[in-house]
């Protein structure tokens, strides 16, 4: 049986902004590991992307918990 329901529209991506923050948070609390970008980048991708509600893969960066990632919208008043 077909449901009259709407489909449920996909949350938007994280912006390139958001991801770029939440890499560098990465790399800051990792103690500023050189050469780790790519996997900075896509850890934060992934964080953010299950923040905004996409499931995606469940793999998460091994030396980064999403809880220690502190986001824009978490910056003090000063900087906005």
């Amino acid at each position: 049986m077909k449901s009259n329901l709407p489909p449920h529209p996909e949350p938007p991506e994280p912006t390139e902004a958001e991801i770029q923050h939440a890499a560098y948070m990465i790399w800051l609390e990792s103690g500023k590991l050189p050469n780790h970008d790519l996997e900075n980048w896509l850890a934060a991708r992934e964080f953010l992307r299950h923040r905004h509600g996409r499931a995606g893969s469940r793999t998460h960066h091994p030396r980064t918990h999403p809880s220690v990632i502190p986001l824009p919208s978490a910056a003090p008043a000063e900087n906005r």
